[in-house]
């Protein structure tokens, strides 16, 4: 063998050898770049769903603080339509003792009470409404201001029951029975 074939022998060999070093690393280098595309793909993902679970929680979050707001502006327009619509019945109840219709709601009023109390009972009413009061042997009525707007408050002869028709009195429960019914309407 001469000097020029061991040279090629060499060379060549250190070709072989180059080539499967190389052949080797790029083995190695595309299994590197896989396991870091997985890897990628991987952490993609995980930011992706955290990504979309943070934004459904924004949205959730943005949406009850709507839901909030307009709760609050529906309570603030019911409560100034309350307010107005007490404002409309309270000139309403000034004005009733007034009405022609006054001495036919006091004598229902006294109907209303001997219905709850039976035949014997005592009325408290305004000095200015008493004449108003039907007459009765079995009913007593006593002079006292009970309410500045009128009505009547009712007790039984043994005074264990009373019954508060004031025109006040009518008004709040009016007032709590619209309130009610507007929570109801709301779904609350």
């Amino acid at each position: 063998m001469t000097l020029e074939d061991i040279l090629k022998d060499i060379e060549s060999r250190g070709d072989g050898e180059l080539k499967t070093l190389s052949d080797y690393y790029e083995q190695k280098i595309s299994e590197i770049r896989k396991k870091q595309d997985i890897a990628l793909r991987n952490l993609q993902e995980k930011y992706e769903k955290l990504t979309e679970e943070e934004v459904r929680s924004v949205e959730r979050t943005t949406i009850s603080s709507g839901e909030m707001e307009a709760l609050k502006i529906v309570r603030s327009r019911e409560s100034s339509l309350i307010e107005e619509a007490m404002g409309k019945a309270t000139i309403y109840l000034k004005e009733l003792r007034n009405s022609k219709d006054y001495k036919e709601i006091m004598a229902k009023m006294v109907d209303a009470a001997r219905r709850s109390l039976g035949k014997k009972f005592t009325i408290r009413v305004s000095a200015r409404d008493s004449s108003l009061i039907p007459q009765s042997k079995d009913l007593v009525i006593r002079e006292e201001e009970v309410d500045p707007y009128g009505g009547i408050i009712a007790e039984s002869s043994d005074g264990s029951m009373q019954i508060d028709l004031t025109l006040t009195s009518i008004m709040q429960d009016i007032k709590e029975k619209l309130i009610s019914r507007i929570s109801e309407h709301l779904g609350e």
